[in-house]
């Protein structure tokens, strides 16, 4: 057998090492949360949400992130410090990255040397960019979603979204928009959403936009300022499925305008001045979702019409901060037994009364938030035992009942946000662990003690956090842990160590309650032993006088001889003898 020369062995030594040694260990930047992404946990989920990302920190974050990388979201909630950097071309490094969300960064505009080929969603919300040209996306061809709402964009040029043929939704929303061009969206044969809200935008250029996009699904024209859609020629949209008028200066439901799109199956009217539901209102749609919130329907008596829904197979309505202190289910005539969701938020409701949901049998979905509701009933209607979400955020609940999980044995989903809740009981946390999601949320929770088992609960479903918003679930007590998420508490040093942390008790309360069980025992032990000592002394003195009366009665009450009858009874003395009888004739036998 020959052995391998050394020149062999030291070029197989260095094939060996030298990959090990060009290797790069990546780790998750301290700013951010990662996520392993399936099939193969090869790829990362990155989020974001620290605040206080400045250019050299952004910078540093990209060096730290593997090629392999697919998402990433950089977004700092409203009480971190806000972001500031520029669009960074490291991020072509990720070939693989599929969603980029940049999301109120201070970006003042987008690179014109991006090469993402895989990208599919672009989120460039609340930045500051003003302008965009055809070679900003250029190097995005799978690009499928673009989202640039509240920016600072004022003019868009001719062809500006050639290059994404595959872009399904375009978002250019509460920019300052106030002119189209005519063949803004030519080409985009796959574009199938819409969104120009919040742009004083003339009807005649919204008009020309929609000769390119025959195609159009939805079509969102929220807080445009139209006072009228007769001159909106949605009749050039025939496809149109979702249509957003909201927060305009509508009096009235535009029944005529609508009377052309039969495909329609979603309605925004919200935030109008809406006042009544007339008879036949939507009849010419395929109304399956209709939003009426933020108008006037409670202050007319009659404000819905018998008919007003008659034959659309309607299933979610949402009624919210509509004035309406007294509503009754029967308003909803032929929507009875369809509704399945039923929002009626912001108003007087302060309950939950029979009417309210009377003869709702399809009702999954009920949305009760901001009612100034104090209490949860023992009892609930016959409907709620179907609910699978109840929302009763923003009121001022403070405790749930036992038997919530009989009341409400379907419930999957319950938003408890903003109310006033420091624990749960064990009944309640027993309930809410038993529920998919739970929304925690702006309430001031205790973490003084037994916050272990909420955190337990928020743990097991981690990997919903940023949708249940944990982040924004605080502590309010004690002062050493105000204002940090509740997820965020490591160390709690007064919480009980027996049966009162599954109560929720902290150690001096326990320690207090131990103390009364341990007087309440001595003190009614002292009067067990008092009660058996009265009693025992009460025989004892009975038994004394008993035997007293015994020994009087057992002596005779003269002498048994009548010789002695002359004797007289003469008292003992102490130390004297009575003297003898003195001889008489009886004596001798006389």
């Amino acid at each position: 057998m020959s052995w391998p020369s050394p020149s062999s062995m030291l070029s197989l030594f260095l094939i060996l090492t030298v990959p090990l040694a060009n290797a790069v260990v990546y780790e998750c930047p301290a700013e951010c949360e990662c996520d392993l992404m399936p099939p193969n946990n090869a790829s990362w989920a990155v989020f974001c949400h620290r605040g206080g990302i400045n250019d050299t920190k952004f910078a540093e974050i990209l060096n730290r992130l593997p090629t392999t990388l697919r998402m990433l979201e950089i977004e700092a909630p409203s009480w971190r410090p806000r972001n500031k950097f520029k669009w960074n071309d490291n991020l072509n490094r990720f070939s693989q990255l599929r969603v980029l969300r940049l999301i109120g960064s201070g970006i003042l505009a987008i690179s014109r040397s991006i090469r993402l080929p895989s990208l599919e969603i672009l989120d460039l919300r609340h930045n500051k960019i003003e302008h965009a040209t055809m070679s900003n996306f250029g190097g995005m061809p799978a690009l499928r979603f673009l989202d640039l709402s509240s920016n600072k964009l004022s003019i868009l040029p001719t062809g500006v979204f050639t290059y994404l043929r595959s872009l399904r939704s375009l978002s250019l929303a509460r920019n300052n928009i106030t002119d189209m061009s005519t063949n803004l969206l030519r080409g985009l044969g796959t574009l199938r959403a819409l969104h120009l809200d919040g742009n004083p935008i003339p009807i005649k250029h919204i008009n020309d936009v929609f000769s390119d996009v025959l195609q159009l699904e939805d079509l969102y024209l929220n807080q445009c300022n139209l006072t009228a859609i007769a001159n909106l020629s949605l009749d050039r949209i025939p496809h149109l499925r979702s249509l957003g008028l909201a927060r305009n200066d509508l009096h009235a439901v535009p029944t005529a305008e609508l009377h052309l799109l039969h495909r329609l199956s979603f309605l925004d009217l919200s935030g109008n001045q809406i006042r009544e539901i007339g008879p036949c209102a939507f009849c010419s749609n395929n109304l399956t979702s209709l939003d009426l919130s933020h108008n006037l329907l409670g202050l007319d008596k009659d404000a819905f019409h018998a008919d007003a829904f008659r034959n659309i197979p309607l299933y979610e309505l949402d009624l919210s901060y509509n004035h309406l202190d007294n509503f009754e289910s029967t308003n909803l005539g032929w929507a009875m037994d369809s509704i399945r969701i039923l929002a009626l938020s912001g108003n007087y409701i302060q309950g939950f009364p029979m009417q309210l949901t009377e003869k709702l049998t399809a009702l999954t979905h009920l949305h009760m938030a901001y009612n100034d509701i104090e209490d949860i009933p023992l009892i609930f209607p016959p409907e709620y035992i179907n609910l699978r979400f109840l929302n009763i955020s923003g009121n001022r609940l403070s405790h749930l009942p036992d038997n919530m999980g009989r009341m409400l044995p379907k419930l999957k989903e319950f938003d408890l946000s903003f109310n006033r809740f420091t624990s749960f009981s064990y009944s309640a946390l027993s309930f809410i662990n038993y529920l998919e999601r739970v929304y925690l949320q702006g309430n001031p929770w205790d973490c003084s003690c037994a916050i272990q088992n909420l955190q337990a609960h928020m743990r097991d479903r981690y990997a919903l956090r940023h949708q249940l918003k944990y982040n924004e679930a605080r502590c309010a007590e004690p002062k050493l842990f105000e204002g940090q998420p509740v997820l965020a508490v490591i160390e709690v040093n007064d919480c009980a160590v027996l049966f009162g942390a599954r109560y929720g008790l902290t150690q001096s309360s326990e320690l207090l309650i131990l103390l009364g069980a341990l007087l309440s025992a001595a003190l009614a032990l002292t009067m067990l032993l008092l009660c058996f000592y009265c009693v025992r002394e009460k025989q004892y003195k009975g038994t004394y006088v008993t035997r007293e009366h015994s020994s009087a009665a057992s002596e005779p009450l003269s002498p048994a001889n009548p010789m002695l009858e002359s004797i007289s009874y003469h008292p003992i003395h102490s130390g004297t003898l009575p003297s003898p009888p003195k001889p008489a004739a009886a004596y001798f036998g006389i």
